[in-house]
């Protein structure tokens, strides 16, 4: 037996602490994990960089916003985040998955092992 691809997350969030300890709790659990703290930052990462899952917040500073980013790479399999209720986001595409926040290291794992299947 061969043993299993640990999944790359692309962590996209402005706030540094829920950014660290996000980091932290996928790495934990095996998952590999680039980080950047906007949209803008993320789609140069991207232009490169291949992931495979984008897990963006939506609100942040800069040109493109979470949500521009998760349409725009709506191929990729996209996790996205807020604090606002998941129906104030009537653009997210049925294949998206979304994560409250505040979320917790059980709710964040099964999210993104969820959407990466």
């Amino acid at each position: 037996m061969t043993p299993e691809k640990p999944i790359f997350v692309l962590l996209v969030e402005d706030e540094p602490s829920i950014r660290e300890i996000s980091a932290m709790i996928l790495e934990d659990a095996g998952m590999t994990v680039h980080t950047v703290s906007n949209g803008d930052d993320a789609e140069k990462w991207l232009e490169t960089g291949k992931a495979d899952v984008l897990f963006t917040d939506v609100r942040m500073p800069g040109k493109i916003s979470g949500q521009e980013l998760a349409t725009r790479h709506a191929h990729m399999h996209v996790l996205v985040t807020s604090g606002e209720a998941k129906e104030q986001h009537d653009w997210l595409q049925a294949s998206m998955g979304y994560l409250a926040k505040p979320y917790d290291r059980k709710s964040l794992l099964a999210a993104v092992r969820g959407i990466a299947a």
